[in-house]
């Protein structure tokens, strides 16, 4: 049998509430009876793969907004990253639905309509976008500290093999970020509320062009940062095949020398010489010199 859902319910004059964590199968056909609610569009809410979106129903207008889970480490998905809520909304009442805790649902409550500073439905709704997308603040600020921690490690010549595996990582944490912000500018956008909360709204709107512009920027960086990672390691192995090519050129000439004198034929007359070994050796001498002073000039070493 499953757990059942933790439900509050708040109500005044304005507004009625039903925050709805976790719903079994039997509560959610409860509540789609009690507000005229497809069933299966409320069921189809839980499911964790959907991006933020807003829908207009018969009798409500329903949106999903993603929050970020400071929890999650290392997330390689937007399932992994964020959890979702579903709001679904009318003139007078709010079903909020999701399946985790939601801190800012409580918040909102104590702070805003407690308060009075907020009492309809759409004016909730705009709270509840906001909270979402501010969850991704201190992931933005995150992200832009690790991309310029690495920025030195990088050109202070402290790289590690690993540095190109978090820089891929970093750029798909951004992307990912990116991704759902993007579709909940779609939802922000369309959403409408009354005239006193169109600053709020405007709010969100302002927040969301901040840190998309934030997660684009610190993605642009962890690319370039990888261009100038992968151009250093080629720059370093570039130094290596030179260092062994100049060794190649001072011993090619020597080799070819002590070639041509180990092939011990009978008739070889340098064979006979007394003054042979230090007139080679000498040889062999000048021409690294030759090479040396070829090399100095041409400004290689």
């Amino acid at each position: 049998m499953n757990k059942p859902a933790n439900i509050s319910t708040w109500s005044n004059e304005h507004v009625t509430w039903v925050d709805i964590t976790d719903p079994t199968e039997d509560e959610l056909k409860e509540y789609s009876k009690q507000y005229h609610l497809d069933y299966y569009t409320l069921a189809d809410c839980l499911e964790p793969a959907h991006l933020p979106k807003k829908e207009v129903l018969q009798d409500f207008t329903f949106i999903i907004m993603r929050v970020y889970d400071a929890q999650s480490k290392s997330p390689t998905s937007v399932q992994q990253m964020s959890h979702k809520i579903a709001v679904f909304f009318s003139d007078k009442v709010i079903l909020t639905v999701h399946r985790v805790h939601e801190d800012m649902i409580e918040e909102i409550r104590t702070k805003y309509l407690d308060s009075g500073i907020i009492s309809v439905p759409s004016e909730i709704v705009t709270k509840i976008m906001y909270f979402a997308v501010k969850s991704y603040e201190a992931n933005s600020v995150s992200l832009s500290e690790k991309i310029d921690q690495m920025e030195k490690q990088v050109f202070m010549g402290r790289q590690t093999r690993t540095t190109l595996e978090h820089l891929y990582f970093l750029k798909n944490t951004c992307r990912l970020n990116r991704r759902i912000l993007s579709f909940s500018r779609e939802v922000v956008v369309q959403h409408s509320t009354t005239d006193r909360d169109a600053n709020a709204l405007q709010d969100v709107r302002d927040l969301l062009q901040k840190l998309s512009m934030s997660f684009e920027e610190t993605h642009d960086d962890a690319t370039n940062l990888s261009s100038i990672y992968l151009s250093m390691v080629s720059l370093k192995t570039n130094d290596v095949m030179k260092l062994l090519t100049i060794f190649s050129v001072f011993f090619m000439p020597l080799t070819f020398i002590v070639g041509i004198y180990g092939m011990n034929f009978e008739f070889m007359p340098e064979l006979q010489w007394k003054l042979g070994y230090p007139v080679v050796m000498m040889l062999m001498l000048v021409i690294c010199i030759i090479i040396f002073w070829w090399f100095k000039k041409k400004r290689i070493l």
